[in-house]
């Protein structure tokens, strides 16, 4: 359901058009046309195209762990919580058509010098880490764990398949983590 907010009506728009088509080729004056609002209305709410991409990964960052820790939440045991957070990809997968993480995307597209929006990014990825830390005793481990988890957002956007996440999964129910 649309809202009649501007402020959400720029971060809706915003989030579908990074979504199609990446935040480089997404403008300003798009975002402002496809979202319905009034030049002035965006730059009150939003200073700068920079400020707007801020507001959007912190967005995706509070529901995309607050959608992971659901999941996790419905098991009870860890091992049980890591094969789930692998079916959470999956279902990421389906319900955004295999576009991987807004996280990495965003920094394919960055220029080095946007230290603010990578720092988001570095931060996003430590609390993820840290979430597999949480579960697994054993720090290596938790790394490793992490790193095929990474892995598999971005094998499973390249293949366009589920198939390295359902391979991880079938290698980590052999594990005893």
């Amino acid at each position: 359901m649309k809202t009649n907010k501007p402020q959400e009506r720029i971060l809706d728009t915003a989030k579908e058009l990074f979504h199609k088509q990446g935040y480089n080729s997404t403008g300003i004056n798009q975002i402002i046309r496809d979202s319905k609002v009034a030049k002035a209305s965006f730059y009150d709410h939003y200073k700068s195209k920079e400020e707007l991409a801020i507001a959007y990964l912190n967005h995706r960052h509070n529901t995309w762990l607050e959608g992971l820790q659901h999941e996790l939440s419905q098991v009870e045991n860890t091992h049980g919580k890591i094969l789930k957070a692998f079916d959470y990809l999956k279902t990421m997968n389906i319900k955004e058509d295999f576009s991987g993480c807004v996280f990495l995307n965003m920094l394919a597209e960055l220029k080095t010098s946007n230290l603010r929006i990578h720092q988001i990014i570095q931060e996003h990825k430590t609390e993820v880490q840290n979430l597999f830390s949480e579960l697994i005793e054993n720090e290596t481990t938790a790394f490793h764990v992490f790193m095929l988890f990474e892995s598999c957002l971005i094998e499973s956007q390249v293949y366009r398949s589920q198939q390295p996440i359902e391979k991880t999964i079938l290698l980590l129910k052999n594990m005893i983590l």
